[in-house]
């Protein structure tokens, strides 16, 4: 599919042509694994592209982050280690344009806050931010960090400066920041979603439930790269069983929700947009906690359901995931220790085993899910495993060649 966007916003946003189409999602081709030595549990892709950056326990109370090439997975050698006296870490953002690296943590002491870091000598830049949810715009000189305090606080992220602060009614969970640093995106707890012009500093929407009802608890949010659709997801803390694992889209030039749709029955983790305006990726876990990778192509309002490879290192759960657009390369944090770095392989819709044919094995898997939905077996992105996904099957039978 080819799509294209142009969107105007206070004359900060781009036009944005590419092509992708989300069935490659449905069959990846893993690209590398790297093994760590901790369990990383953030992950995440360069503003620039082209590389991605973990972080991962290297013992009590202490967090390394190391940078790596999206082609290999290897170290790059330009960025050193950076470390922060940490019970966890809750974010990450990086930007080699600048060679700064940002870390929201839990503190020895208790504290949610941001640490910048100049990647060429490991040094902090500037004081600790308070918060711990981050992001750099595409150029790297900006950064906007959550506080604990529901302000979000925008950084010149070269010398560690405070610019300004923006206040967010509610507990706030996550942050985004458009490419072009013009547009500021929050979510929260109860379906709280706000976006802001930074320039002038005007709400531009926010949505709030209707009063005496509750939302979703948005717990991960993204602009799109033209800054024409915000996108969100909800985690597992949301109240009522409906609310969670929601995709929801909103449109930033008028704040209509329009798209909806619940994407896996546990929760969703994080939300990331490709380098189109109209696909949607998610990471996401069922009631069981099992680890779902869904792509949502938005017009067409259909999900795919990535088939993790037999060799992929999932034991311990997946900690969390990001997605490069530059190189369309997505990388996944387990808790095996290892980073795993996967592209959309092959469209052939059907091959569940990913053997490269369609044949009996897949039927038995399809069989098996019959009725359920957020499984690879759902080939039409309906929603739920029926008889039109068994017609795409056969329809397919044989070499996927």
């Amino acid at each position: 599919m080819r799509f294209r966007e142009l969107t105007v916003l206070s004359g900060l946003c781009v036009t944005i042509a590419a092509s992708a189409d989300v069935d490659g999602f449905a069959n990846p081709t893993k690209l590398w694994t790297t093994t760590l030595l901790g369990e990383p549990t953030k992950v995440v892709a360069s503003v620039e592209g082209q590389s991605f950056a973990v972080c991962w326990s290297s013992g009590p109370g202490l967090m390394v982050a190391s940078v790596h090439d999206v082609v290999t997975g290897g170290l790059d050698n330009d960025a050193a280690l950076a470390s922060v006296p940490a019970l966890s870490a809750a974010d990450m953002a990086w930007s080699p344009t600048t060679n700064r690296l940002a870390i929201g943590y839990l503190s020895v002491e208790g504290m949610k806050q941001t640490r910048l870091f100049d990647t060429t000598s490991s040094l902090p830049v500037g004081v600790d931010f308070p918060g711990d949810r981050v992001a750099f715009d595409k150029t790297g000189s900006l950064m906007v960090v959550s506080g604990s305090d529901a302000y979000l606080r925008v950084i010149d992220a070269t010398n560690g400066d405070f610019l300004r602060a923006f206040a967010f009614s509610g507990e706030l969970l996550d942050v985004d920041i458009d490419s072009t640093g013009g547009v500021l995106g929050a979510c929260g707890v109860n379906g709280a979603i706000e976006a802001w012009d930074l320039a002038s500093g005007e709400t531009l929407f926010r949505n709030d439930p209707p009063a005496g009802e509750t939302g979703p608890d948005l717990v991960s949010i993204s602009i799109s790269p033209g800054c024409t659709y915000v996108g969100s997801g909800s985690g597992e803390t949301s109240e009522m069983v409906e609310h969670r694992g929601r995709g929801m889209v909103w449109r930033v030039a008028d704040g209509a929700l329009i798209y909806d749709r619940q994407i896996v029955d546990g929760g969703i983790k994080r939300v990331a947009w490709t380098d189109v305006e109209t696909e949607l990726v998610m990471l996401g876990t069922d009631q069981e906690g099992g680890f779902v990778l869904s792509a949502w192509d938005l017009p067409e309002d259909r999900t795919v359901t990535s088939i993790t490879p037999s060799d992929a290192e999932q034991v311990g759960g997946v900690n969390d995931f990001d997605f490069d657009r530059s190189s369309y390369v997505w990388a996944v944090a387990s808790g095996s220790g290892a980073v795993e770095a996967f592209v959309p392989g092959a469209i052939c819709l059907g091959d569940l085993s990913n053997d490269g044919l369609v044949d009996g094995t897949d039927l038995a898997t399809l069989l098996a899910e019959w009725d359920k939905g957020n499984t690879p077996s759902d080939l039409d992105g309906d929603g739920l495993v029926n008889g039109s996904d068994l017609a795409i099957l056969i329809g397919n039978w044989g070499s996927c060649e």
